[in-house]
């Protein structure tokens, strides 16, 4: 979260997009940027889906417990997948409206408010589990 959080504030997509322009210029094959968009695309999704299910089967017992933090993760991903193909002809899909609000906010909003939710959940679960532990157990 703090890496999204970084990239957010700093806008690492722009950075990266005006440095494959200027490398493509450079090196003359801008023509032909379109095949090096492609497989771009196909390896930074595969990476992101690659990473988010080996992550869930390696922390599968925090998967079960935090359900609802993967889930707002997979939005937040999703989103970040979704602007690193939007820079190329896909912008479309996140400024797209549904019912007056932008798919990006959506996508982006939802993530993080499943995140938050899942965190007073379980604040609230701990709560609860002191609440029926007897003071006198809790070293007070």
């Amino acid at each position: 979260m703090i890496g999204l959080g970084v990239n957010k504030q700093v806008d690492l997509q722009s950075l990266l997009t005006e440095v494959g322009r200027q490398i493509a210029r450079a090196q003359g094959w801008m023509d032909k940027r379109r095949i090096v968009q492609v497989w771009f695309i196909v390896f930074f999704g595969i990476a992101a889906v690659a990473g988010v299910l080996s992550f869930s089967i390696i922390m599968r017992n925090w998967f079960r417990r935090f359900t609802l933090v993967f889930i707002g993760f997979f939005f937040l991903t999703s989103l970040i997948v979704i602007r690193a193909v939007s820079f190329h002809h896909f912008y479309e899909i996140i400024q797209y409206r549904f019912l007056g609000a932008k798919m990006n906010w959506a996508l982006e909003l939802t993530g993080i408010y499943l995140i938050v939710l899942a965190g007073c959940k379980e604040i609230f679960q701990r709560r609860r589990i002191r609440s029926r532990v007897p003071s006198h157990k809790r070293g007070f």
